[in-house]
């Protein structure tokens, strides 16, 4: 097949999405297709070009073994919600022309957000004749309802009516969660065109490590029980909870809360943190691929965060690489969130209701003297992984999901043309 995928996130940036796409593309070429992808000039987190790259009408390399057709957008370094939207929104404008220079692929798939690059995918499935695929990371406009960025009525009717025309038209709708999975079928999505593939976590690239490791000593964390919080950190990782924890138990010298990542919310976070003096908070930036493994190890327990109002519109991937590192978690979610079912469906770690800092607290610091239960919690998460949750099942089932749609379009258009 010749697979075309539209997604605004791709190597060499090292958000978890970028990293995902670009493991299934190029899994997807070592299984013997042609993938073109269709996506922006690199530019996350910090919303500059990368080293090595201008933002041009359009620009092509090929990336192991992947076609890479890089668009124009609107790029900055403004957190605001205004230049993110032109950024969202002119990408998912161009990477329709990036597809048209792809040439006629067999399928396309798409990756939501942003929700407004379905247009463009299902503009190309119609001018090519191919069926499309729509995967969903968050459900959108439901996760910028829940986290509150989006409040004007009028935007969020135009959003859902995008959503709902979308959704008619793609032939697949595959989800990372089976709580998107129920939250489409009350939207009135047919139950046969729904696929449930979760994310991921490499467990070849992942592996248990040492605790007391290279990143430790760099950082000044021997000695310390590390509570660590990985990954973006947007508007619905309510890491407002951890400085409150952080703040109750200050006077504990032996236990250091520390974020690694970038994200909207970070500035402020940081200046809350200023703000109330609390020196036992860390923040780092996103560290290298190369370190992440190690960087995960460093950690005696693994922070994974979900505000309450995204429980059934977001689902943080972070927490499968740290199931896969081997790490307990510690998860602030909702009650009855898809995120509480994995975590206590794989004894892997433990969960308090988010807004509780105090709850929060209550937990690092009964946790910290279990060593054992940590132990133990962390093995059952990579055993939960391996078996559930692995990189090769998880293309296996895009692959089979892909091959499927293709072959169903092929027999309809046969059927079409026998009739006399």
């Amino acid at each position: 097949m010749h697979i075309l995928i539209l997604g605004q996130c791709y190597a060499p940036e090292n958000v978890s999405a970028a990293v995902l796409i670009a493991e299934l593309a190029s899994d997807l070429v070592r299984r013997g297709h042609q993938v073109t992808m269709a996506t922006g000039a690199p530019s996350y987190p910090h919303g500059r070009v990368f080293d090595g790259y201008r933002n041009k009408l359009f620009s092509s390399e090929t990336l192991d073994g992947v076609r890479v057709i890089r668009t124009w957008s609107y790029i900055s370094p403004s957190k605001r919600v205004l230049p993110r939207l032109l950024h969202y929104g002119t990408y998912s404008a161009t990477a329709f022309y990036g597809g048209l220079l792809a040439g006629r692929p067999d399928v396309i798939l798409s990756f939501s957000p942003p929700l407004p690059l379905g247009l463009s995918a299902w503009a190309l499935s119609r001018i090519f004749r191919v069926p499309w695929a729509l995967q969903l990371e968050d459900l959108y406009p439901d996760a910028a309802i829940a986290a509150g960025v989006m409040t004007n009525r009028a935007l969020v009717n135009f959003f859902l009516g995008m959503e709902a025309f979308l959704y008619r038209r793609a032939q697949r709708i595959s989800v990372i969660s089976k709580s998107f999975q129920q939250t489409l079928l009350t939207k009135g999505v047919a139950g046969s065109k729904i696929e449930f593939i979760p994310t991921w976590a490499d467990p070849n690239e992942v592996r248990p490590m040492e605790k007391e490791n290279a990143f430790r000593r760099a950082h000044g964390l021997e000695h310390k029980f590390v509570v660590m919080y990985a990954g973006n950190i947007g508007l619905t990782s309510c890491l407002e909870d951890a400085l409150g924890a952080a703040e109750i138990l200050r006077d504990r010298s032996d236990i250091q809360f520390v974020v690694v990542g970038e994200g909207v919310r970070k500035d402020a976070l940081m200046e809350a943190s200023r703000e109330r003096g609390l020196t036992n908070v860390r923040f780092l930036p996103f560290q290298p691929r190369e370190n992440f493994a190690e960087m995960l190890a460093a950690a005696d327990l693994s922070l994974v965060t979900l505000n309450a109002g995204a429980a059934l519109s977001s689902l943080p991937s972070k927490i499968f690489n740290v199931m896969a590192s081997a790490r307990p978690v510690l998860a602030a979610t909702p009650p009855g969130s898809e995120l509480m079912q994995i975590v206590e469906s794989a004894a892997c770690g433990w969960t308090v209701p988010p807004g509780a800092p105090d709850r929060l607290a209550e937990a690092v610091v009964q946790l910290k003297d279990r060593e054992s239960d940590l132990v133990q919690m962390g093995k059952n998460g990579r055993a939960c992984l391996e078996k559930n949750y692995s990189r090769a099942q998880c293309v296996e089932k895009f692959e089979n999901m892909l091959t499927a749609l293709c072959r169903q379009t092929q027999a309809q258009a046969k059927t079409i043309q026998e009739v006399p």
